[in-house]
């Protein structure tokens, strides 16, 4: 059957479940059920282990790690990289565009359609993922994942239109964790926008980075500032449209005043909703684009080890946990490793 009749027909089953059946999270579960059905998603997270490492002065505190090893296997491509006949490739192959994902694919990979008061996006199950219904939240148009921080940034777009799809998008999703990756800071394709969002587990649904203690604010759109992590982070929390404006304006200005060099400069977001009301929580990560690595020249460090969870794929880092190495001190070590002042 075509492509894109598939994809209607899929779509509007989704629709379905989200208008009657409990949200935009009831219609990516229904996108998860039939992405592995049909063989896409290449892994069931059966032989993912979760390791929690306290503080050995304060174990109210914590650190995990997550031993993936087929984690590994997602640089390797699931699909084809040439276009058979009669097919096009387009924007250089990218995986995120739709046009490249059905003969890349093989007509396995659907993804379902996500509108927000700016833009459509795709949302798309990772074949390997990090967590349960984890989704790659793609702009559906071919544009860069960069934004305009500074007044003169003629490339990229606006931080508000960033920030207020990746709100509104974790607004919707209540159960989930929502990040996007700035350029240098675990990006995975930066030529094309995408947010990353996966779902809590019942059993411990926080990660350590929301346990920690943070300074309160003065108010006036001034963030909150974190006491006793390895990495800079700082937060807002309240009502959807102030802090998408608020931390807009605070980003921003924190660039402009920054000493580091403005090529350097670059950051995560991490975006959670609440069930019980509209409110959002939104972190802030200043990165340096040179400092993306944990471990060396390997070991990206994106939203998921922000959140404290250290991500261990290769043979390399899974024997790391299997020598013993791998503990509270460690964690904390390799996030130190890209951490980047906020002045």
């Amino acid at each position: 059957m075509d492509y894109d009749l598939l994809w209607s027909n899929l779509n509007a089953e989704l629709r379905f479940k989200e208008t009657e059946s409990g949200g935009l999270s009831a219609a990516l579960a229904g996108l998860e059920k039939h992405q592995r059905k049909c063989g896409f998603i290449q892994d069931d997270l059966q032989e993912v282990k979760r390791l929690v490492f306290k503080d050995p002065q304060n174990g109210a505190l914590n650190f995990r790690a997550q031993v993936n090893p087929k984690r590994a296997r997602r640089k390797g491509g699931a699909g084809i990289k040439t276009p058979p006949p009669g097919e096009e490739r387009f924007n250089d192959g990218c995986f995120l565009c739709r046009e490249n994902i059905r003969w890349q694919q093989n007509q396995r990979q659907f993804g379902f359609e996500i509108t927000t008061s700016n833009d459509i996006y795709n949302a798309w199950m990772n074949p390997f993922p990090l967590l349960p219904n984890h989704v790659v939240v793609a702009a559906r148009k071919h544009i860069p994942q960069a934004f305009k921080l500074f007044a003169d940034d003629r490339e990229g777009l606006e931080l508000n239109r960033i920030l207020s799809d990746l709100c509104e998008t974790a607004q919707r999703l209540p159960n989930h964790i929502g990040f996007y990756n700035g350029v240098g800071a675990g990006a995975s394709i930066p030529e094309h926008l995408h947010f990353q969002f996966f779902q809590r587990i019942p059993e411990d649904p926080l990660f350590p980075l929301e346990q920690r203690s943070f300074e309160l604010s003065d108010g006036n759109g001034t963030p909150e500032m974190i006491t006793n992590y390895p990495i800079s982070v700082v937060r807002w929390r309240g009502e959807f449209k102030n802090i998408v404006s608020e931390a807009d304006v605070w980003v921003r200005t924190w660039a402009d005043e920054n000493v580091i060099d403005r090529n350097f400069l670059t950051c995560n977001f991490i975006a959670t909703g609440s069930p019980n009301s509209g409110d959002i929580v939104l972190y802030f990560v200043p990165r340096r684009r040179d400092r993306q690595f944990w471990n060396g020249d390997k070991g990206i460090v994106g939203g998921l080890e922000i959140l404290g969870e250290l991500v261990l794929a290769s043979e390399e880092e899974c024997a790391l946990v299997e020598n013993g190495i791998v503990d509270y001190g460690f964690i904390e070590d390799a996030l130190s490793a890209v951490c980047a002042p906020l002045n």
